[in-house]
């Protein structure tokens, strides 16, 4: 089903597979000058720019005769159309940033005149934090979250994480069978919307890793060792959940830990790999000081791990690591697509003890433990209590594969990842 609202004369589409998105896309729109959608490959910024501003200039700058007409003379194609623009793959232009600057500075007062799209590099963030800074917004596009897979409503969630009475009024939005599912194909739209097809499946995601090292990651690091960073991307699947030290990478892949730091930087960078930073705010306790991390699809990471059903997902020895890394990447990319300001942790002391997420935000800060049974006992969350206790937050949360949202105690709320 296709809605439209309307702005300055544009007209948004409102795609319900991404209807949050694109929300956001229109209020950012309405305030800047410029927006950036950035995203890992095949996520689907292209639809989203094509159905966010439907009837604007629309240049690919993948294919030749656009990047030509952009990059031979910006300023004439801006006297020569009236506008907006929208620019797919921008990063592949750099003369495009400066020609933007100078055309946003001409009428700083109209928004919304310029959407663009970009893989990451290093070359496309130096150009918008250079050359855009003050004059863009950014939105980071990442795969189908669970609501957009499920084509359904997003939970009340994620705007009532301030209250825990609002939160106890939740209902239950999916079923387990279906949360399942969304951990086991991920939300890369291609695949995800063939998943019944196991063979496209399965050529799908190895087509994409593919292409993504020998043509992506050729371009951007040409003096890289692909096959080492292939085998570095395989470890990264099977590492979800883990303490990242690069000293034992360094030793599997037979690379130095100044090697293994640069490939954590650049899986990080083009978007497939989620880096938690530890919380460190605790004065009182010894913490570790290492990140912690997952493959932001959790379908990339079964592909890797060779798993092909929902029957192997939960019989898998990592099964527990794999789901808190889906349900934590849900969270994070539904709090990002609606434009909730937060900034998101790890905790885990010397002693072992530890909380999966730490969100921290206009809503405080709240500890979340991620569980893949159905049952939690408060025994189970000393850790979570103390933290609550000596960082005086408003409470914190038990996420697991329950049927009814309750307090478990006067500070801790279970909310089955059904309500989510």
């Amino acid at each position: 089903m296709l809605e439209s609202i309307h702005f300055k004369g544009y007209t948004l589409i409102m795609y319900a597979k991404r209807k949050n998105i694109v929300n956001s896309v229109g209020y950012l729109l309405k305030s800047f000058p410029s927006v950036v959608l950035l995203g890992a490959r095949q996520v689907g910024k292209s639809t989203l720019l094509r159905r966010c501003l439907p009837e604007a200039d629309y240049f690919d700058l993948e294919v030749e005769s656009d990047w030509n007409r952009v990059s031979s003379d910006p300023h004439l194609l801006f006297n020569e159309l009236k506008g907006p623009f929208v620019f797919d793959e921008a990063q592949l232009s750099p003369k495009l940033f400066k020609a933007l600057r100078v055309e946003i500075d001409k009428d700083r007062k109209t928004n919304g005149r310029f959407l663009l799209s970009g893989s990451s590099s290093p070359e496309l963030l130096k150009n918008i934090t250079e050359t855009l800074a003050g004059r863009c917004a950014i939105l980071e596009i990442g795969t189908f979250d669970w609501s957009e897979s499920g084509q359904k409503e997003q939970s009340k969630f994620f705007e009532n994480l301030a209250s825990i009475d609002d939160l106890l009024k939740l209902k239950p939005i999916h079923t387990h069978s279906e949360l399942l599912d969304y951990c086991l194909y991920g939300g890369y739209p291609d695949p995800f919307l063939k998943r019944s097809d196991k063979n496209y499946y399965d050529i799908w995601y190895k087509d994409y890793i593919k292409s993504y090292v020998e043509r992506d990651i050729r371009a951007l690091f040409p003096t890289l060792n692909l096959d080492a960073y292939k085998r570095f991307i395989k470890m990264m699947a099977t590492a979800t959940g883990e303490i990242i030290n690069a000293s034992n990478f360094a030793r599997s892949l037979d690379v130095s830990q100044p090697t293994v730091k640069k490939y954590l930087e650049i899986i990080e960078g083009t978007f497939l790999w989620r880096k938690l930073a530890p919380y460190d705010k605790v004065l009182k306790k010894r913490v570790v000081k290492m990140p912690r991390g997952h493959l932001r699809d959790t379908g990339l990471t079964n592909y890797f791990l060779n798993i092909y059903s929902t029957s192997d997902l939960k019989a898998h020895h990592l099964f527990g690591r794999i789901w808190e890394g889906f349900i934590t990447e849900q969270i994070l990319k539904n709090l990002e697509n609606s434009l909730i300001r937060h900034k998101a942790y790890f905790y885990r002391t010397n002693n072992q003890a530890e909380i999966d997420l730490i969100l921290e935000g206009r809503f405080g800060i709240i500890p979340i433990e991620i569980k893949s049974g159905s049952t939690t006992s408060k025994g189970q969350l000393k850790t979570l209590s103390n933290f609550i206790k000596e960082n005086k937050c408003p409470f914190g949360i038990v996420i697991n594969n329950g049927t009814e949202i309750f307090k478990i105690s006067d500070s801790i709320i279970q909310i089955p990842a059904i309500f989510i």
